[in-house]
């Protein structure tokens, strides 16, 4: 089964925008939906979720390294954070990660490609990279939440 998917590339130039990625994907991405994170430390990963719950309504999000997982109850729409950076594949087929994807929450994982999971047909995957003004964001987009792409990528212009 091919999935249909919509994409973009967006360049960051500093944190803020790299928020405001974060928040313009979170007004338009509908609950049930998976937020796949990629890229190297520093890449602005969190900083993404930051914007993200902000505009929500969630709070200041943190990384959950130490911790694996986050949750913000207090915005429109409950958000799970992940982070899989401290964890291998066993460790994370233990965690059962269905429990963290529910059709009236959005969950956001750090390091996804770290977990032997198939990740629901509904989700945006984004890879961050270093670029030659500040950062890249490649965006892509699957299932009901592929009209998310072109509604942030048209926030952000």
């Amino acid at each position: 089964m091919h999935l249909r998917t919509n994409s973009a590339s967006l360049e960051l130039p500093d944190a803020e925008a790299t928020k405001r990625l974060g928040a313009a994907v979170a007004r338009i991405c509908p609950p049930g939906v998976a937020v796949l994170l990629r890229g190297p430390l520093g890449a602005g990963k969190t900083t993404f979720v930051d914007g993200f719950a902000a505009a929500l309504g969630a709070g200041r999000a943190s990384s959950p390294t130490f911790v694996v997982a986050h949750r913000y109850v207090g915005g429109s729409v409950a958000l799970w954070h992940l982070d899989f950076y401290r964890l291998d594949a066993r460790e994370i087929d233990d965690l059962d990660v269905n429990e963290y994807l529910a059709a009236d929450e959005i969950t956001l994982v750090e390091w996804p490609e770290r977990a032997r999971f198939a990740w629901p047909k509904d989700r945006i995957e984004i890879d961050f990279c270093a670029a030659e003004r500040g950062r890249r964001a490649e965006l892509r987009a699957y299932g009901a939440a592929r009209g998310a792409v072109d509604a942030a990528a048209g926030a952000r212009r």
